[in-house]
Order: structure tokens, then C-alpha cells, then sequence
């Protein structure tokens, strides 16, 4: 293996960092014109660095269309020129070539010529075709592919003031890349060291009773023998004394009795006893300082290597920037998409398990919610529409919504394909939420032809299939005429999770609590109120669910949580409590088991299964 080959991965990471500037610098820049003077110098270092690595790794052709975006944006800012949408255009489709080009270097494959050659012309005819073409640098099209790598275009330098900066991008100090793999494995690590933390947090209560116990015997011993030495130390010497012997006058070990000698005996031992207890006392103290605050270090290592392998959601929703430019061109309808909430952190694994649910979301939104211009100013809305994307934190979770201003879910639309498709048995009058929920049913849709958009039934229930495979939930609001909201509830780590702890016929089990909205005592709900409220939630017995061998008892907890989309109450004997723990997955002969996603080790070693009610997909008929 050559030298490239060892560092061509490093060169995949930049290059990926590089591409995402100059996407989210591009569109920024569409939108922003005013602030070109401050937007065009990081998009040209960003095509500069991305050229020099390129050639660096001996790519020319990546090189080379990089060397032709770096001259446009030199023009630009040498020029004071304005960036055209037609330069946008051809900028954003030069790198998805640049992404198509590195994936078949990645594959060890060889690019066609085409994809040079394209990026080239498209660069060469939205410069030539520009407003400001007097200016701007005109393109020869041609692939390097054909060409040896010292044909290479060469680089200008400018003696008295270089305008471009030679070398590669300078790292921060004290900046190291770290892959996955290897955060993975301290992930892993940091996991058992919890399973055994927990373990010994488990044997604090089992040492405190014991202390409690030896503690309480010791005091009884103590108090026995003060009093059986209170009352036989001294007997002989009492006795002789009354007698009128000199107690001293002979040997006076001889005049102690027995007796005597073994009550000096135990009271010399229960002294000893007494001491020790007071050290084992004070040691049980310190030791549970110790774990108490191994318990606080172990927090505080997870939350620091799970930052580590965290991405802002910012770089997630920025994706969705091309995405909804490039569907409000091709469908005619302006949107302006509006994010905040972009700082939160959020786990690799999950970043990169959400681009699918929301890309369907974001799709289903054009689709259906979005009106036309014509249909927004009739109804007295502004011609643009907005989708707004947020991010936040809550607790153990993590919480990312996608709102409109469109006209909302027609349920009225959603009943009639319901009863359409058989999922609303004649008669019923379902609820709004019912309504709403059947959107995610697979093969359901509200459009009857098919295009390129919407119509085939998988969008929402692939969302709903990728948010079970999260550990995630979802849930939808609409108002007619005023918009939709999706908020989707994501655990903030698959790794080290933390579960509610709940037993059924005598079998522990858990659920991540990132699933629980709420548990409730069966009999005080009995009692009060609020029993109305939890009776309209399908209830399903784990116990006869799963069929559980075992001791038959009264389920007297319901933690509610999701299926579907639907809410429903698991209904089981005791909640045991939280922790965190790490959750197993199963291996590919279990992983298809519908009601688990993986199982959990106790800190006494017992082996729990973790139930994931979004996976509890009962064929059931509103």
C-alpha cells in the first residue's frame, strides 16, 4: 500500500469538510448578495485548499475542476462582481461531479471522462452566459483525464501580493482527527465501565445492611458484657475486703477468681470489637464516597467522549438547504427554509440515521402541504412558505421538528383513502389523531397518481421503520390551513442508555426512556379523574403479549409510550426504577424479533431484554 492510499482517507474527511463550505457558502450567498464581501473569501480558500489536496493525491480531475470554481470566485472577488444564479447553478453541480469523482476513487474505480467534462462545460457556459461576462474567466471544457498530470493548468503567483495563498490549510493546534471506530471502541469501553459501576452502586445497599446488622450486634455484645463485668470484676476483692484480709498481703493473682479473669477477658475483646467497628463504619463511609463519586466520574467520561462523537444539527439541516432549493425550482413554489436550534449536539449514529426520515418528511411537506403562489395569495398568505427546522435538547433526549405554513393534513382526504384502503371498518368514526396516524400505514397515500414526489405509500412509513431502528418516536399536529408540525423524539446516545427498569410475571425487563411519556399507577387511576383520560389509550398486557411463563398477577403499572404513532400503555406489575446501561443488539438470527431491540446487563450480571414499543406493529382496524 502506497502513501496515498494510507492518507487518501484523511483526503475524504477534508474533502467532505471543503464541499460542505462551499454548498452552505453558496447558498448563503444566493440568498444573502450584500454579503459577498464577507462570503467570498472563505469559498475561495475552501476551492483553493480543495484543489492543492486534490492534486496533492494525484486526482487531477477533481483538482482540475476545483481550479476552475476557485477562478470563478477569484473573479468575483478581484472583480466585485455579483454571483449569478445561473454561476449557483453551475457551482453546486461541479461538486456534486467532485462527490461522484472521489466515490469512484473511493470504489478504486475509474471515472468516466463525462463527469469532468460536464462539470467543466456547465462552469464554462454559466460564465460566458453571465451578466457580467466581461469579467469573468471563459472555460475550456476539456477532461484532464486525457491529459497527463503535468498538463495540468498551472497556478498564478503574484510576487509583490499573492492572491492566493500557497500551501494547505493550516490545522488548529491541538486539533486531531479521530475516526469512528476508534470513539466506538472508548464508547465501548466506557460501557462496561458503567455495567460495573452499576454493579457496585447494586452492592452499596447489600454492605449497608450488613454494617447495620454487625453494628447492631456489636452494641448488643458491648452492652452484655459491661454488665456481666459490672457484676463479677471485682466480686472476690469485695468479699475479701469485707472479710478483713489484706488484699495484698500474698500473691494477689491468686485471689482472682475464674470468673473474674474471663469477664477482664471479654471486656478487653469487646473493646477491640467496638474499635474495629468504628473503623469498618468510617471505611464503609469512604467507600461509598468513592463510589458515589466514580458514579459522578462515569457521567461525566460518557458525556465527554459522547461529545466527542457528536455532529451540531446544523450540519444536518444545512443538507436540507440544496434539497429544498432545488425542489422549490423544479415545483415553482418559493420556500424559505428557517433553522434554529443548530448548536445541539447530536450522536453520529443518529446524524447520520435522520437524513432519510426527515429527506421523506421534507418531501411529503412539498407534496402535500405547500400550496401553490396562486393558492397562498388567495388565501391571503405570503407567496414564499416556510418550513422551519429546530433542534433541542430535553433531558436524556433529543427533540427535532419540522414545521410549515402550508394548508395542513386534509384528514377529510385522509379518511376517505383510509376507508379506501380497508384501515377504517365501516361505521367507525375515528379521531383526528387516528386519522393522522394512518399516514404512516404501510402502501398509504393521499395522492392517487404517482410522480416523482408522493403517491407510492412508502415516504412516512420508511420514516416510522428508521425512527424504530433509532429507538425514536414521532408525533404530528396540523391545523387546516395553517401548517404541520413532525416532532421527532430521539435518544441523545444509542451506546449508554438510559432505561426505566420494570418486571412482568417475574422477569425483569426495560425500556429506554426516551420511549416513556409517562407511567401510570393502575389503581389510583381507578380512583381519580384521570382515568378518562388514559381508558381512550389501547392498552396491551406485555405478560400475555409475549407470552410469559410464570406467576399470573393484576398488572398495576402502564408506562405510555408509542406505536406507530399511536399512543398505548404497556401495562405491567412494577416499575424497578432507571439507570443507565448499555444496550446489545441483536445478532442478524434475533434482529428481526418485532418487540425487542436488544438486550441489557444488570449490574448483578442478569440479562434483561429491551422492549422498543415502536416496534409493536399490531394489524389492528380503526
Amino acid at each position: 500500500m502506497s502513501i496515498l492510499d494510507d492518507v487518501f482517507g484523511s483526503f475524504v474527511e477534508e474533502a467532505d469538510d471543503h464541499l460542505r463550505v462551499l454548498e452552505e457558502g453558496l447558498l448563503r450567498l444566493e440568498k444573502e448578495p450584500s454579503a459577498a464581501a464577507e462570503l467570498i473569501e472563505p469559498l475561495f480558500r475552501a476551492a483553493h485548499t480543495l484543489k492543492g489536496s486534490a492534486n496533492l493525491m494525484k486526482i487531477t480531475d477533481v483538482g482540475a475542476v476545483a481550479h476552475r470554481i476557485e477562478d470563478l470566485f477569484e473573479d468575483i472577488r478581484d472583480a466585485d462582481c455579483t454571483l449569478q444564479p445561473v454561476q449557483v447553478d453551475a457551482v453546486l453541480f461541479a461538486l456534486d461531479r467532485i462527490r461522484e469523482l472521489i466515490e469512484y476513487r473511493k470504489a478504486g474505480q475509474i471515472a468516466p471522462d463525462e463527469l469532468v467534462s460536464a462539470a467543466l462545460s456547465r462552469l464554462a457556459e454559466a460564465c460566458n452566459a453571465s451578466e457580467n461576462s466581461d469579467s469573468a474567466i471563459v472555460f475550456v471544457a476539456e477532461s484532464p483525464a486525457i491529459k497527463p498530470p503535468e498538463a495540468a493548468p498551472a497556478l498564478k503567483y503574484y510576487p509583490e501580493n499573492e492572491r492566493r495563498n500557497s500551501g494547505r490549510r493550516q490545522e488548529e493546534a491541538g486539533v486531531v482527527r479521530i475516526g469512528m471506530e476508534k470513539i466506538e471502541s472508548l464508547m465501548g469501553l466506557v460501557g462496561e465501565f458503567t455495567v460495573t459501576k452499576n454493579h457496585l452502586l447494586d452492592r452499596l445497599p447489600v454492605m449497608e445492611q450488613m454494617r447495620s446488622e454487625v453494628d447492631i450486634a456489636g452494641k448488643r455484645l458491648l452492652k452484655e458484657v459491661t454488665g456481666f463485668a459490672e457484676r463479677y470484676d471485682y466480686t472476690l476483692l469485695a468479699q475479701s475486703a469485707l472479710a478483713g484480709d489484706d488484699p495484698f498481703n500474698e500473691l494477689e493473682f491468686d485471689r482472682y477468681a475464674e470468673l473474674n479473669l474471663f469477664s477482664r477477658k471479654l471486656r478487653e475483646i469487646t473493646n477491640d470489637i467496638e474499635t474495629s467497628l468504628k473503623e469498618m463504619s468510617g471505611f464503609y463511609k469512604d467507600f461509598s464516597q468513592d463510589v458515589q463519586s466514580l458514579d459522578r466520574v462515569t457521567e461525566e467520561m460518557k458525556e465527554q467522549i459522547s461529545a466527542a462523537r457528536t455532529v451540531p444539527a446544523g450540519q444536518l439541516f444545512q443538507r436540507f438547504s440544496r434539497t429544498v432549493r432545488d425542489m422549490a425550482q423544479e415545483l415553482g413554489k418559493p420556500v424559505e427554509l428557517i433553522i434554529s436550534g443548530g448548536e445541539t449536539p447530536v450522536d453520529r449514529v443518529i446524524f447520520d440515521g435522520l437524513f432519510d426520515p426527515l429527506l421523506h418528511i421534507v418531501r411529503n411537506v412539498f407534496a402535500h402541504a405547500i400550496e401553490s403562489v396562486d393558492e397562498r395569495k388567495a388565501s391571503g398568505k405570503p407567496a414564499q412558505a416556510k418550513i422551519r427546522l429546530t433542534a433541542e435538547r430535553r433531558g436524556n433526549t433529543i427533540e427535532i421538528s419540522v414545521k410549515d405554513d402550508g394548508r395542513g393534513i386534509d384528514l377529510e382526504r385522509v379518511r376517505v383513502r383510509g376507508i379506501e384502503k380497508g384501515f377504517i371498518a365501516a361505521g367507525k368514526q375515528p379521531s383526528e389523531q387516528e386519522l393522522i396516524q394512518l399516514i404512516f400505514r404501510p402502501g398509504f397515500s393521499t395522492t392517487v397518481e404517482v410522480d416523482s414526489e408522493s403517491g407510492r405509500g412508502v415516504g412516512m412509513n420508511v420514516v416510522m421503520d428508521r425512527l424504530a431502528s433509532l429507538n425514536g418516536t414521532i408525533d404530528v399536529t396540523t391545523e387546516s390551513g395553517r401548517g404541520t408540525s413532525f416532532r421527532l423524539r430521539l435518544p441523545r446516545s444509542l451506546v449508554i442508555v438510559n432505561i426505566t427498569q420494570f418486571s412482568c410475571a417475574g422477569q425483569k425487563m426495560v425500556i429506554p426512556s426516551a420511549l416513556v411519556e409517562d407511567i401510570v399507577d393502575l389503581a389510583y387511576a381507578e380512583k381519580s379523574t384521570g382515568e378518562q383520560a388514559q381508558g381512550s389509550l389501547q392498552r396491551v398486557d406485555l405478560t400475555a403479549l409475549l407470552q410469559l411463563p410464570g406467576p399470573q398477577s393484576t398488572p398495576a403499572y402502564g408506562i405510555v409510550g408509542q406505536s406507530e404513532g399511536t399512543p398505548i400503555m404497556l401495562l405491567v406489575d412494577a416499575v424497578l426504577g432507571q439507570e443507565d446501561t448499555v444496550i446489545k443488539p441483536f445478532g442478524p438470527f434475533l434482529q428481526e424479533l418485532p418487540y425487542f431491540s436488544g438486550s441489557s446487563l444488570a449490574g448483578d450480571g442478569t440479562l434483561r431484554l429491551v422492549i422498543n414499543p415502536a416496534r409493536m406493529k399490531h394489524v389492528r382496524t380503526i
